[in-house]
């Protein structure tokens, strides 16, 4: 029974230890999972897809240097690059969101304007057709306008 026990212990520890073993994930790589989740979680997913993408192939290309144990350093440095390419998408998202608001709101407000200009503005009565030989007070000469001053008296 004994035996048995000490056997058991010892794949436990053997387990625990082969588990140990295993490297962990450099923050540069947790940081562009992060990242790029956090931009595919957002407006990117659907006004920036572009550049989603690319920010996905470069997160892969990192996990896969990674995984393959190509080097810890070549690992990093593709992770840094998918976290910028993420955090670009997110940031090129928002940008595009903030855009269709702003364009929403101008088109609000010229409405708006366009509502108010209406209101205000008087409703336009047809003018009495002027008499071919009667000129405007403004557009007559002095001694016109006297006569016109006159005779309206």
């Amino acid at each position: 029974m004994r035996y048995n026990q000490g056997i058991v212990v010892m794949l436990l520890l053997g387990g625990l230890l082969g588990c140990a073993s295993a490297p962990l994930p450099p923050k540069e790589l947790i940081g562009a999972r992060k990242s790029y989740a956090r931009a595919r979680a957002g407006a990117a997913a659907e006004l920036a897809p572009a550049d989603l993408q690319g920010a996905l192939e470069a997160l892969e290309r990192a996990e896969r240097a990674f995984a393959e144990g190509r080097g810890l350093a070549e690992a990093r440095d593709l992770a840094y690059l998918a976290e910028r390419r993420a955090q670009l998408a997110e940031a090129l998202g928002r940008t595009a969101a903030l855009e269709r608001q702003r364009g929403a709101a101008l088109q609000a407000y010229a409405e708006v304007q366009i509502a108010r200009s209406r209101k205000r503005a008087p409703a336009i009565e047809p003018a009495e057709p002027r008499k071919p030989q009667e000129k405007a007070p403004a557009q007559a000469s002095a001694p016109e306008r006297s006569l016109m001053i006159l005779n309206r008296r």
